[in-house]
């Protein structure tokens, strides 16, 4: 049933109700939710919050019979003086817990900034490496340990590495190579902590991960940027032998680890002989080499939207996991998916109200209940709410949504960039 007008005056307990104002116009944490308590109607009416509707289905029958049958008389509910104080001490509550979860987005956009130089500074010096390591240049190892040795600082932050990667990365023209190495090494290194590697396995990996795409440089600009479905026969050819042209500009470089060339070679194989560009099988595929694999094809999926395959975050992984799962591996497909989380940021879902949400910041502990900003679909205003999931119970992720088919009112008032607009003041 659709939702009903409510005059303010015929709030009662038990009727489900939604605000209608903007989010920062109200102390309550949601825009929706059951009356509770007499206390809530008291703030409601403080507030002046007259743009009010109730669902019937979900609210208490008796109170809905009670306000549909005029031959019932529906009295204004009277608030003596300890409600009206007790409203007080509530509504400092409600706004205190409103103010929290303000705080924690706020808190993490603060630390993305703080570390988003550092991982653009990361970017450029990758686009000098790879042109270094073309070149054959003796260097290049040392410039790429250093690469690595400047991100540890981000990558000690998970969350905020989760965001800088699935969220932020926007490459600008001539920097997509550059920007698809940072972001494949990163969450690789990140997946190596998941699945508890080795120091050495580690760093190979890191490298591996900023070196996968080095031999696109042999395969013609023409040929990079079209989709794989224009391709001609000798062009997606040409364009699959650029793993093999990685490993003979890798074998030049002095001191290079063999399994990091391995990784850079082996990375678009499949356990099951269709990859390229030897259709290797099984145990001939290093684990390392799989999981820079998956990276890759999760990097392509979620962030490239130029792709006609692109999905976004939450939706490439449902892709991985139920179409790759046999072509990667288990053992490298669920770790990577228990590191990025089910919704990765940036992710837009439907929660189990109806209402759409984007997500802002995972949670560790909780997978499924991420920190997100929420936007419902039948409000007259573009502000979202911000709600943390793992304090908001009632709530949940029902599912992942495709951003092609979301309305873009409805991706503009998601933009985490507005979160400066998100001031409270709680006494």
């Amino acid at each position: 049933m659709a939702w009903l007008p409510l005059d303010p005056q015929s709030l009662r307990v038990g009727l489900y109700i939604r605000i209608d104002h903007s989010w920062m116009e109200h102390p309550f944490v949601r825009n929706t939710f059951t009356v509770s308590s007499p206390t809530e109607i008291a703030i409601l009416w403080k507030h002046r919050l007259t743009k009010l509707f109730y669902d019937p289905d979900r609210s208490h029958a008796d109170v809905v019979a009670a306000l549909a049958d005029p031959s019932l008389p529906v009295h204004a509910v009277e608030l003596d003086a300890d409600t009206l104080q007790d409203a007080e001490a509530d509504e400092q509550s409600i706004l205190k817990e409103k103010h929290r979860q303000i705080q924690t987005v706020l808190d993490h956009r603060k630390a993305i900034e703080d570390n988003l130089r550092t991982y653009t500074d990361a970017t450029n010096e990758v686009s000098v490496l790879l042109a270094m390591v073309n070149a054959g240049q003796p260097d290049a190892l040392r410039s790429a340990d250093k690469i690595m040795t400047a991100m540890t600082g981000v990558l000690e932050q998970q969350a905020v590495t989760l965001s800088l990667v699935c969220a932020e990365s926007h490459p600008v023209p001539g920097q997509e190579l550059a920007m698809q190495a940072i972001n494949v090494s990163t969450l690789a290194l990140l997946t190596a902590k998941t699945l508890h590697l080795t120091p050495e396995e580690s760093h190979h990996i890191g490298i591996g991960g900023l070196l996968h795409n080095i031999g696109m440089n042999r395969v013609p600009l023409a040929v990079r940027v079209k989709q794989e479905d224009d391709l001609s026969p000798t062009e997606a050819k040409l364009l699959r032998m650029y793993p093999q042209f990685g490993k003979e500009i890798l074998e030049t470089i002095p001191g290079i680890a063999p399994d990091v060339v391995e990784i850079v070679h082996q990375h678009r194989e499949y356990l099951d002989g269709t990859g390229y560009p030897k259709r290797l099988i099984n145990g001939d595929i290093s684990k390392l080499a799989r999981l820079v694999g998956t990276i890759v094809e999760y990097n392509t999926l979620a962030s490239d939207q130029r792709s006609r395959g692109y999905l976004g975050p939450g939706p490439a992984l449902s892709y991985m996991f139920t179409k790759l799962k046999n072509k990667y591996g288990p053992d490298v497909i669920e770790p990577f998916i228990a590191t990025v989380t089910v919704f990765p940021p940036g992710s837009f879902v439907e929660l189990n109200d109806g209402s759409f949400g984007v997500v802002l910041k995972s949670s560790g502990q909780e997978r499924l209940r991420p920190v997100i900003m929420l936007y419902e679909r039948e409000s007259s205003h573009d502000q979202a709410a911000i709600i943390d999931l793992t304090r908001e119970r009632s709530l949940a992720v029902e599912k992942s949504l495709d951003p092609k088919t979301l309305p873009e009112r409805v991706k503009a008032a998601l933009l985490s960039t507005k979160l400066s607009g998100y001031v409270l003041t709680v006494k």
